[in-house]
């Protein structure tokens, strides 16, 4: 596990691990951002569909009140969990300051992210974080975890699963991802848009917050320290 806590180190270190980290950070979100903008542009399809059905519906002579109103409540209704949706991506690019997940949902968020294109790269993620109730750092498990992932992908030449465990220890929890090359062929296999990452990228995002990093040929465990354990697990 590496250390990163080192108050001895020299101030023109510090600078140079600011600037790979911030570098690791937009390598990171450029290779988020195609996900980011599908699960944008997802949002609002149904949306539109609603409004060109709500203007067809006005456009007849006697127009139906009670349709009218439906897609009217439908309307607002995807608008508000739009907005919801879009907030909550946003904060891929600006999270809140000491702001908290649970790991387990967190994972799932991450996840949600990726699994595209991974399916059409012949990944599958097999995820066996089950009721995990412990919370992290926002920003640390939105940084160090998709990072970690893609650099272990992008390491891989064809098919693979990648097996997501994670279990308590001491403050805080140990989060493991196993490479298994599989039998199969990748649906596509799409250049990716912006350069690979690689284990100083995970590095560097790792030491930036705080969190434990070991890497091997085809697995890597991260721990994160807990913020706050929401149920009565032990340590």
């Amino acid at each position: 596990m590496q250390n990163i806590s080192n108050s001895s180190i020299p101030a023109s270190a510090v600078i140079d691990n600011t600037a790979q980290a911030e570098a690791a950070r937009y390598a990171l979100l450029r290779r988020l951002a195609p996900a980011i903008r599908h699960h944008l542009v997802g949002e609002f399809q149904p949306i539109g569909m609603v409004a060109t059905m709500l203007d067809r519906r006005l456009q007849t002579d006697t127009p139906n009140l009670s349709q009218l109103r439906e897609s009217s409540a439908a309307l607002g209704k995807l608008s508000r969990t739009a907005a919801n949706t879009c907030m909550n991506l946003m904060t891929w690019l600006a999270p809140k300051t000491g702001a908290v997940t649970r790991l387990d949902s967190g994972v799932l968020d991450c996840l949600s992210l990726l699994i595209t294109e991974f399916r059409f790269r012949g990944f599958v993620i097999v995820n066996e974080i089950a009721d995990l109730p412990v919370e992290v750092s926002l920003m640390a498990l939105r940084s160090v975890l998709p990072g970690a992932l893609l650099a272990l992908s992008d390491q891989q030449p064809g098919p693979a699963d990648f097996v997501l465990k994670a279990i308590v220890v001491g403050d805080g929890v140990a989060l493991s991802m196993r490479r298994r090359p599989a039998e199969r062929s990748a649906e596509n296999s799409p250049s990716t848009d912006y350069r690979a990452l690689t284990w100083l990228d995970v590095a560097a995002l790792a030491q930036a917050e705080s969190v434990g990093f070991a890497p091997s040929a085809d697995a890597v465990e991260l721990r994160f320290s807990a913020a706050r354990q929401t149920s009565g697990l032990e340590a």
